[in-house]
C-alpha cells in the first residue's frame, strides 16, 4: 500500500519521458533526412551539365585600302542665262528669230519702230550745228577783242566778258554733242540683240505691241558648256575629297582643272564627253547638312538640256586603312548604329559605330572598330551582351 502512489507516479513519468524521447528521435531523424536530401540535391545541381551555348558566325575586320565609286543625283542648268529686255520704249515691229533657235551673241532678235528716234536724232544734230555756229562767232569776237585789248582800245572787263561767252559757247557745243551721242545710242537700241550666245526661249511679247523700257521680251540660255549642280552630305567621304581637290581661290588662266566628272542619264546612258568639278561650297546647309558642288560639262551637240535629272560620277576615291563590315552585321538602335563583337573569351560585347558610305554589300565604318575586331554577322537574334558564345569564323 505504501508503495502504490509512488509506483503510479513513476509509471506516469516514465511514460511521459518515453513519449518525449520518441518525439525527439523523430525530429532528429527528419532533420537528418532533410539535410541528406538538400546535400543530395546540391550535389546533383553541381553535377548537372551546362545548356548549349549560342552559336554565332563572326568576321574579323581588317584595315585595308579600298577604292570608292561615288555618284550623286543632280540637275542640269545653263552655264549662262540672260534676259533679253527692251532698253527703249516704242512699238515692237518684228521678231527676227525662231523660238528655240541657237543664236550667236549680237544677233538681232527684235526691232522697235525707229521713226520717233530718228526725229530725236535729227533734233540733236541740229542742236550741235547751232551750238557750233555760236561757238565760231564767239571765237571770232574773241580774236578781235584780244587785239583791241592789246592796243588799249577796250577795258579788261570787256575782254573778260568776251572770253566768258567763248567758253560758254564751247561748253554748249560739248553738251549738244553729248546729246547727239545719246540719241544715236537710243536709236541703236531699237534693234534688240542677243546679249550672249545660246538658245532662245519663246517670245514674251509679240510684234505689234507697245512696249516700255526694260520690258522682258525673251530669255537666252547658254548650253555649251552646261552646269550640273549636286549636293554632298557633309559626312560623306566624297565631301572631304572634293574640298581637298577643288581650289578655294579662283583658278588663274591655265590652272589645273578640278576632278573629272562624268554624267549618266536616268536610262543608264552616259554622256560621251567628261567634264570637271569647278566649284565646291565652303558653307554647310543648316537644314540638309550638305554642301553644294558644281560640274562643268561640255555640250557641243546640245544633247544636255537645262532641268534634266542626271547622276554625276566622281573619279574613284582611294581610302587607306578603311574598315568595312557586312551590312547584315549592323543594327539600328534608335539614332545609333551598333554591332556585336566577341572578345578573346568569346563573350559578346556591344560597340557603337559611326557609319560611312555603302561599298557594295559592305558598310564603311568611320569610327568604333579597329583592325582585328571580331564582328558577329549571324546569330544576332536573342543575343545579349555578356553572353559567352560558340564562335565560328565566316569564310
Amino acid at each position: 500500500m505504501c508503495g502504490g502512489p509512488m509506483r503510479t507516479q513513476w509509471l506516469v513519468n516514465a511514460k511521459h519521458n518515453f513519449k518525449s524521447s520518441i518525439s525527439a528521435a523523430a525530429i532528429a531523424a527528419a532533420a537528418l533526412s532533410l539535410s541528406a536530401c538538400s546535400d543530395s540535391s546540391a550535389a546533383l545541381d553541381d553535377q548537372a551539365p551546362e545548356g548549349p551555348r549560342h552559336r554565332v558566325l563572326v568576321t574579323e575586320v581588317k584595315a585595308q585600302t579600298i577604292e570608292l565609286e561615288r555618284s550623286f543625283g543632280a540637275r542640269t542648268e545653263g552655264s549662262m542665262v540672260a534676259e533679253v529686255r527692251a532698253r527703249v520704249g516704242g512699238v515692237l515691229e518684228k521678231r527676227h528669230f525662231n523660238e528655240g533657235q541657237f543664236l550667236e551673241r549680237g544677233t538681232v532678235m527684235f526691232s522697235i519702230e525707229k521713226a520717233p528716234y530718228e526725229v530725236e536724232l535729227q533734233k540733236a544734230q541740229a542742236e550741235v550745228t547751232s551750238a557750233e555756229a555760236v561757238y565760231n562767232e564767239a571765237r571770232r569776237d574773241w580774236a578781235r577783242v584780244e587785239n583791241l585789248f592789246v592796243d588799249g582800245a577796250i577795258s579788261a572787263r570787256e575782254r573778260d566778258q568776251t572770253q566768258s561767252r567763248l567758253e560758254s559757247a564751247e561748253a554748249d557745243v560739248v553738251s549738244a554733242q553729248a546729246t547727239l551721242e545719246e540719241m544715236k545710242l537710243r536709236m541703236s537700241y531699237t534693234e534688240i540683240k542677243a546679249p550672249i550666245s545660246g538658245v532662245a526661249s519663246r517670245e514674251s511679247i509679240s510684234a505689234g505691241n507697245l512696249i516700255r523700257e526694260n520690258d522682258a521680251l525673251a530669255t537666252i540660255v547658254g548650253l555649251d558648256p552646261i552646269y550640273v549642280h549636286f549636293n554632298v552630305n557633309e559626312s560623306d567621304i566624297a565631301a572631304r575629297y572634293l574640298l581637298q581637290q577643288v581650289a578655294v581661290t579662283t583658278p588663274q588662266e591655265g590652272a589645273e582643272q578640278g576632278p573629272e566628272a562624268r554624267l549618266r542619264f536616268s536610262d543608264g546612258r552616259e554622256h560621251p564627253v567628261s567634264g570637271y568639278i569647278d566649284y565646291v561650297s565652303r558653307i554647310v546647309d543648316r537644314e540638309s547638312g550638305s554642301i553644294e558642288a558644281r560640274a562643268v560639262i561640255p555640250n557641243p551637240d546640245m544633247t544636255l538640256l537645262p532641268g534634266q535629272w542626271v547622276r554625276v560620277q566622281l573619279p574613284s576615291i582611294e581610302v587607306p586603312y578603311a574598315i568595312t563590315v557586312p551590312q547584315r552585321a549592323i543594327i539600328q538602335s534608335g539614332r545609333e548604329s551598333i554591332v556585336y563583337i566577341v572578345d578573346n573569351q568569346n563573350i559578346v560585347q556591344v560597340r557603337e559605330v559611326t557609319l560611312g558610305v555603302r561599298v557594295g554589300n559592305e558598310q564603311l565604318i568611320e569610327q568604333g572598330l579597329a583592325s582585328g575586331d571580331r564582328v558577329i554577322v549571324e546569330g544576332l537574334s536573342m543575343l545579349q551582351p555578356g553572353t559567352q558564345v560558340n564562335v565560328e569564323i565566316a569564310e
